[in-house]
């Protein structure tokens, strides 16, 4: 019952309903005391009306005074409910009455009359109400006045009932009271019925509706029965259900899809070779694919709820755990952390993991995902790569060391060939001094063209030393000139021209001289029936990439290469270059010609000179046409930067210094002292430094030595070392180091050799005796200061 009561109080109808009757009642209410008030009222105003009108009309003499006495006139004039009338003097005495006994009475004998009312300065009619034993009545009092008087001689005095008033009122309270509740029924029962048509059963219609989306069957609709609210409703409802319906389909295709994916993605991690791994916003491992669970479990036990560095495995990089938990701290990705562990079989083992973070699409982070993969056998693979590409390189140094020794013993052959035969003839012309004359400059010449071919040999494992100054194009190509016709012989017609005079250039003057003469000697050897070779240069401003005409060959300029540039051509009229090995004629010892003809170092050595001066060269050639290289150099503005010069033997006389000469090297031990002898100097020599420390030692104690020359390498302690254990006895010594095989660097020559003197070999006598006389001035400034 409880139930039933609490369902119908919880139901629309109920609440419908209860809300019309209240509504209803209300409206009623308010109308019914509005009305019993205004009936109730009216019905005063007709009763005062009526009691007051015979009063009026005696007052106007419309009526007999003596009317009063008649109760049969008087009940028709003031109805059933009249009770008396009176005509009263103003000495009170009563001289018309309904009731015959009351004539001649006073008024005074009468109980509860009012004769307070009966004023002799009253003028209108009064109305009042009075209760007595008869009940609740209305009077009327009227005054009469004689003709001219100021005070009423007479009073009419009349009374009326109004029981019929309140029968009145009760009737029509009664009529109202069930017109009303028959009307709140009748209009509650329409306006329900109208309800229940209209809204309720289509609401009840509707919540059918949503039961049956709700238990899954979505292809139910609504038929929309209007264009009101609910019809507004329905088409809703409708609109929600088809919604609902694709979107329960194309849910179901999407778990579908998900199945698949769960079920591809479980078969990829059970038979893929890599690792998957999840973790969560606490940098714990929250997932581990099947082959990472095995291998963690193996080692360290189960994954999940680890960091990394609590796995068991070891970084191959020392700071491997710092750099990841850097990226994990910042959340940003990481590729490629290696890391190695120890199986049970003691066996080493290597592995790799990448992983990118995970965010929330409110931007806040979720964790990361990656992957791991075992790069053992790669690692292994690659180690034995190494040993491979190893053995391979020596026997490709081997190879080439074969034939770079072809080569150059094919140059020193030639030089010392020319060189002892020259010798040789100015032996036998001794008595001819001019004939010597030109013999040992023969013989000087080709000394310079064996230091030419260690030059470049020196050039080639880098360990020539650059020096750069703002060099005048013109000008090299002016001292070039006699130099390249008499190489090139009469069969190549030399032609040498520049667009501006004054194009600069700040490099080395003699690895720029190297590099034209290199390409100068392989146009040359490209034109063995003669032919025409041009040397040129021109100024061009090379634009930034994004500004290029897209006409222009994108290959022409580097891309990262912009700004003005001086552009050296050599072009010759030879075979040219075939298009299959024009890739690899800048590669160390790569070269056509027969064994013994060159070393394949020219093109080599000129494209790393080119690209370590910030330049670039280029290479056009047609195979029996010619080929043109154009070397591109940055532009400089002139400049006087400091030129040195070679001084004449003369310049730098000795005068008695005492130098000790240190080499290994006889020739070279007698060449020093002889040059340094004929200048003026007192020398003596040794053969090594232990050698050399014991004639210091000697010499300290009654002629000491001013000038140490060593050579850089000797057997046993080095120059270096010599030099520091004399300055340690007496700093007073000047030193001059020389060697054949200087340093990469002038960084590491000063490192090595300290703030001292150096002179390469093979040096002119001039050269020397300037080393001798700088180290002795250095020495003289050093104990001034």
């Amino acid at each position: 019952m409880k139930k039933l009561f609490d369902r119908m109080i919880g139901s629309l109808v109920f609440k419908i309903a209860l809300a019309i009757i209240i509504v209803e009642t209300i409206l009623l209410s308010l109308f019914g005391g509005y009305y019993v008030q205004y009936f109730g009222a009216e019905i005063d105003r007709r009763i005062a009306e009526q009691i007051s009108s015979p009063g009026r009309l005696i007052q106007q003499e419309q009526l007999k005074i003596s009317i009063l006495s008649d109760p049969e006139q008087m009940e028709l004039l003031l109805g059933k409910h009249f009770r008396q009338a009176l005509a009263i003097g103003f000495d009170g005495t009563i001289y018309h009455s309904t009731d015959p006994m009351m004539i001649g009475r006073s008024v005074n004998d009468l109980r509860n009359f009012p004769s307070d009312q009966l004023r002799p300065d009253l003028t209108e009619q009064v109305l009042m109400t009075v209760d007595d034993a008869s009940g609740h009545s209305m009077v009327s009092i009227t005054p009469i006045f004689n003709l001219n008087a100021n005070q009423p001689f007479m009073y009419v005095f009349l009374k009326v009932s109004t029981l019929g008033l309140e029968e009145s009122q009760r009737q029509m309270q009664t009529v109202l009271v069930v017109g009303s509740a028959m009307c709140i029924f009748m209009t509650s029962a329409l306006i329900f019925l109208f309800t229940q048509q209209t809204v309720l059963n289509r609401l009840i219609t509707a919540a059918q509706f949503v039961n049956k989306i709700q238990i899954g069957k979505l292809s139910s609709r609504l038929t929309p029965m209007g264009r009101d609210e609910i019809g507004t409703l329905e088409r809703g409802l409708n609109a929600m259900a088809e919604s609902l319906e694709r979107r329960t389909k194309q849910h179901q295709v999407a778990q579908e899809a998900l199945r698949d994916s769960e079920e591809r993605f479980r078969d990829f991690t059970l038979s893929s070779a890599d690792w998957y791994w999840e973790m969560g916003s606490d940098l714990k491992i929250a997932f581990a694919s099947y082959k990472f669970y095995q291998l963690i479990e193996e080692i360290n036990g189960s994954p999940q709820g680890q960091s990394f560095d609590q796995l068991g495995l070891q970084p191959e990089s020392p700071d491997g755990w710092r750099d990841l938990k850097h990226h994990l701290d910042e959340h940003t990705a990481f590729h490629n952390i290696e890391f190695s562990w120890t199986s049970r079989d003691g066996e080493k083992h290597y592995g790799r993991i990448n992983g990118v973070p995970v965010f929330a699409l409110d931007g806040s982070f979720n964790g990361y995902r990656g992957t791991g993969s075992n790069i053992t056998d790669q690692r292994r693979a690659a180690e034995e790569q190494h040993a491979l590409q190893r053995q391979l390189a020596t026997s490709q140094k081997l190879e080439a060391v074969g034939q770079m020794a072809g080569g150059v013993a094919h140059e020193f052959n030639n030089c010392l060939a020319g060189i002892l035969s020259f010798a040789e003839v100015a032996r036998a012309k001794i008595d001819d001094p001019e004939k010597v004359r030109e013999y040992l400059e023969h013989v000087i010449s080709l000394g310079e063209r064996a230091t030419s071919v260690a030059d470049q040999l020196l050039m080639f494992s880098r360990r020539r030393i650059d020096q750069p100054k703002n060099v005048r194009v013109e000008s090299i190509f002016s001292e070039m000139e006699q130099l390249l016709v008499t190489l090139l012989e009469h069969r190549i017609d030399l032609q040498i021209w520049s667009d501006a005079p004054d194009l600069y250039t700040r490099v080395d003057p003699t690895q720029l001289s190297a590099c034209i003469l290199n390409l100068a000697i392989n146009a040359r050897d490209a034109m063995p029936d003669g032919g025409t070779l041009q040397i040129s240069c021109r100024s061009i401003d090379i634009p930034p990439a994004a500004r290029r005409n897209d006409d222009e060959d994108e290959d022409f300029y580097p891309l990262e290469v912009e700004g003005q540039f001086v552009v050296i051509t050599v072009q010759d009229t030879g075979t040219g270059i075939p298009d299959e090995i024009i890739n690899n004629i800048y590669e160390p010892f790569f070269s056509t010609k027969e064994p013994g003809k060159g070393t394949g170092l020219g093109l080599s050595i000129v494209h790393s000179w080119v690209e370590e001066s910030k330049g670039f060269i280029n290479v056009e050639s047609i195979e029996g046409e010619g080929t043109t290289f154009s070397v591109y150099l940055p532009r400089s503005e002139p400049g006087t930067d400091p030129v040195d010069t070679v001084s004449d033997p003369g310049e730098f006389p000795g005068n008695g210094e005492r130098v000790l000469v240190v080499d290994d090297e006889l020739s070279l031990r007698t060449t020093a002292q002889i040059i340094l002898s004929d200048a003026g100097y007192q020398t003596e020599t040794a053969k090594s430094t232990e050698e050399a420390l014991s004639m210091l030692k000697q010499a300290n104690d009654s002629d000491p030595f001013d000038v140490i020359l060593t050579d850089v390498v000797l057997p046993g302690r080095t120059g270096p070392q010599l030099v520091i254990e004399a300055l340690r006895h007496n700093p007073r010594y000047g030193v001059v180091f020389m060697s054949g095989y200087p340093a990469r660097s002038r960084k590491e020559l000063e490192n090595l050799l300290g703030n001292h003197v150096f002179i390469k070999k093979p040096f002119r006598p001039a050269q020397l005796q300037k080393a001798v006389h700088d180290a002795i001035a250095t020495t003289k400034e050093r104990v001034r200061t």
